[in-house]
Parts: structure tokens; C-alpha cells; sequence
């Protein structure tokens, strides 16, 4: 197959946006594919180019058989929403151009979403070649921007809406990454034939069960501590103040320490709060390259993940995956009602915490301090899980028979207007 892969996100120095799309397109390259990849110069998530790389009309390279074409795109480090909607239109538009440009008429066309944008390139590309156009969703837009708190203007909402439905109704397949998603777009008319649920993956080669007395401890003065880890990014559904608030409930408790790694706009609030509360427990650090990221999951007691009560049904984070394949138990601070908890729960990999409740927070943590063979178990059900489910080549493997069968169907794999429009 010839498989073309529209992705704002990719650059494989990354540690969280770009590793699955990496992997998935590096993995079908390995197999024999021929795979191209149309993005924008690595910038996440600080908003500035990469070194070694320019933000050029256009540019080409080859990296792990993969051969990525970067556009060039409006780039700022400032996270206000005017700013990011410049940067993805700006993108939306010149991979078309990129892509079209290219001269390789692909035989698939896969686009990701975020950024919501981008599907307008993706059709426009479909209907001039003629190929099959998969829509990938990684987050369900625009619900998880209002969500987030990141859209409120109802004009915009309402056309966001309606280039949802549109997507939805010209694209001739839907990838999903969870159950959820597969409810939200079947309320929406979607119908069962036009959707693939793929989960979200890590690889247990990659990141492998290890001894928490490593060099990341080390480093970072954790030696004989019980670490509680979130790593990933710190944006507005992170409910990382409940975070905040159970540590300040624990500081009185010298060999407990919470370590959030990552990114994001709420980062410089969360680090003034933890300031004025004097919270010496907690340690902000920035994202650790790549080559780090299994000694950093195995420096870890427990590892945490958060989604705010509006966000649970519109995100999955795909972080919950690499703390299984650690083997380390998890702690998710979530609605009790959502796929995540229902997921943690049912593997018995970690426990369940709603939000807003940092004092169960605290609980929780010093029962699994207290009851380290709990907490060893519950480390090895999650990478049984993870192994038995949520493996790396599995994964892709459903990718490679999704589109294989697309490519087979031919005109007939066209769309079709599957969905209701009112």
C-alpha cells in the first residue's frame, strides 16, 4: 500500500504528541509499505522550531523509511486561542499544498484530528485523487475544546459543530481510540460499519518493567522516597490542583514526593500554588527525552492520571498505557462513571478517584505506601493488561488490516452520506 498520513504531530525526539504516529507509520514502513508523511516542523510543545530544522515552505527528509514532507506553518509559543487557530489553519492549508505537490497519488489517505482543521485538507485530497480518506480520532472536536474551556464563543461552536457532522459524513472510515468515542459518533448517526476502534498502544519492548533505584532517582535527590509521577501534558482537564491539594494534605509525610513532568498553559500557575503553599514534596520538570522515558516510569511507586469530570468523555490519555507496560500501579483521578475508571478498574491495574476530592487522594496514596504487595500487584496486572491488549504490533497490525481492506474496497469504499443531518 501506498499510505499517506496528514499529522501536525511528528518528530521522533518527542516524548508524548508524536510517538504513537511515529511508531505507527515507522512500523508499516517496516512491513513493506510506502509511507509518506505530510506535517510542519517539530515544535511541541514549547512553540519553537527544533534545532537542526526551519520553518520552511516546504522541505523533505527520510527518517526510520518514512518519507516526511514539512510545510511551513505560523508558530508562536503563545497558547492564546486566536494564535492557535492560526497555527492549525496555517498548517491545514499548506500540507495540502505539500502533499498535492508531492506527486505521489497515495493509495489511502489517513488524517488526524486534532487539529480539528485538518480534515477539510484531507477530503479535498480524497476527492481529487480519488483514494479513501480514514479520519483518526485522537480527541472528540469540538467537544473536548469546550470541554477544556478553550472554546466559548457559540458562533464558533455551532461551525465546528457543523464541520463535525461533515467529517463525519464524507470520510469514508473513522478510526477510534476508545469505546466512548464509538457511543459519541454512533448518538451522532454515525453507523457501526463506518468505525474502527483501535486503542491506544505502548510498546512493552520499549518500556519494560525496572528496578525503581535508578539513575533518574538519582538525578533528581528521590533515593528511598515513594514517588507519585504525572507526566504528560499539564492543560486546563489535567486536574492537577487536586494534585496540589492532596501533596499539601501529605507534606507533613517526608519520604512522600510527587514529580510532574511535562508542559502545558497551567504549568506557571500550578508552580505559583505550589510555591505560596510551600509545597517542598512537589517537583515540576520538564519533559525528559525520549531515550530517558523508561528509566523515568520505573522511578515511579505509582503513576497518576487525571481527566476533569467535562473532559472524561471527549479524551483518553494514552499515558495510561505506558504506566502498565512499566508495571506500575496507577492512581486515576477520574469520573467513576467513565472509560477510563472502567478501564483501570476491570484490569485491577491501580485504583479510582473522583475529582474534586484531594483528601481520597491522599488516603489512597498512603494506602498503597502501606501495602507494597498490593501495589506490586497491581503493577503486574497492568503490564498483563497491557501486554494481552494494549501491545505495540497488535496495534499496528489492526491499522495495516484497516486499510488494507479500505484499499480493496476501491470506489466502493467511497462515501456515502451515512450520517444524519439534523
Amino acid at each position: 500500500m501506498r499510505i499517506l498520513f496528514l499529522s501536525q504531530c511528528y518528530a521522533p525526539e518527542e516524548v508524548s504528541a508524536s510517538v504513537l504516529i511515529t511508531e505507527l507509520a515507522a512500523d508499516l514502513a517496516a512491513r513493506g509499505h510506502t509511507v509518506t508523511m505530510a506535517t510542519c516542523a517539530p515544535n511541541y510543545p514549547y512553540g519553537r522550531v527544533f534545532s537542526g530544522y526551519r520553518n520552511r515552505f516546504y522541505q523533505a527528509e527520510q527518517l526510520d523509511g518514512v518519507r516526511v514532507l514539512r510545510s511551513w506553518t505560523y508558530i508562536s509559543p503563545d497558547k492564546a486561542f486566536w494564535r492557535r487557530l492560526l497555527n492549525i489553519s496555517t498548517f491545514s492549508l499548506s500540507v495540502f499544498w505539500s502533499a498535492l505537490l508531492a506527486g505521489h497519488k497515495p493509495d489511502v489517505l489517513v488524517s488526524y484530528s486534532p487539529p480539528f482543521t485538518l480534515g477539510l485538507s484531507a477530503w479535498l485530497l480524497s476527492r481529487i485523487w480519488g483514494v479513501p480518506w480514514v479520519l483518526q480520532l485522537e480527541d472528540l472536536y469540538p467537544d473536548a475544546a469546550v470541554a477544556a474551556g478553550v472554546l466559548h464563543n457559540r458562533t464558533m461552536i455551532r461551525f465546528f459543530t457543523a464541520l463535525e457532522r461533515f467529517y463525519y459524513r464524507h470520510a469514508t472510515h473513522i478510526s477510534l481510540i476508545s469505546k466512548t468515542f464509538q457511543q459519541n459518533l454512533s448518538s451522532k448517526g454515525v453507523p457501526a460499519e463506518k468505525m474502527t476502534l483501535i486503542p491506544v498502544w505502548a510498546d512493552p519492548d520499549f518500556v519494560r518493567p525496572a528496578a525503581k533505584d535508578n539513575g533518574f532517582r538519582h538525578r533528581f535527590d528521590l533515593d528511598g522516597k515513594f514517588v507519585v509521577m504525572y507526566a504528560g501534558n499539564i492543560g486546563l482537564t489535567s486536574m492537577l490542583e487536586d494534585v496540589l491539594a492532596a501533596a499539601g494534605q501529605l507534606k507533613e509525610e517526608p519520604d512522600i514526593r510527587f514529580v510532574i513532568i511535562g508542559e502545558g498553559v497551567k504549568k506557571a500557575a500550578l508552580q505559583a500554588i505550589a510555591h505560596s503553599q510551600e509545597l517542598h514534596n512537589v517537583i515540576f520538570l520538564p519533559f525528559q527525552p525520549r531515550e530517558d522515558f523508561p528509566e523515568m516510569l520505573a522511578a515511579a511507586d505509582v503513576g497518576l492520571v487525571t481527566l476533569n469530570q467535562r473532559s472524561a468523555m471527549s479524551s483518553l490519555p494514552s499515558k495510561v498505557f505506558n504506566i502498565m507496560a512499566s508495571a506500575r500501579a496507577m492512581i486515576a483521578v477520574a469520573p467513576l462513571d467513565c472509560e477510563l475508571t472502567g478501564l483501570v478498574q476491570e484490569s485491577g491495574c491501580g485504583m479510582a478517584i473522583p475529582p474534586e476530592n484531594p483528601g481520597l487522594l491522599a488516603q489512597a496514596i498512603r494506602q498503597l505506601k502501606q501495602t507494597p504487595h498490593a501495589l506490586e500487584q497491581m503493577g503486574q496486572q497492568g503490564r498483563l493488561t497491557l501486554e494481552t491488549y494494549y501491545a505495540r504490533a497488535e496495534c499496528v497490525g489492526m491499522h495495516e488490516r484497516m486499510l488494507a481492506r479500505l484499499c480493496q474496497a476501491g470506489p466502493a469504499g467511497l462515501p456515502t452520506a451515512g450520517i444524519e443531518t439534523g
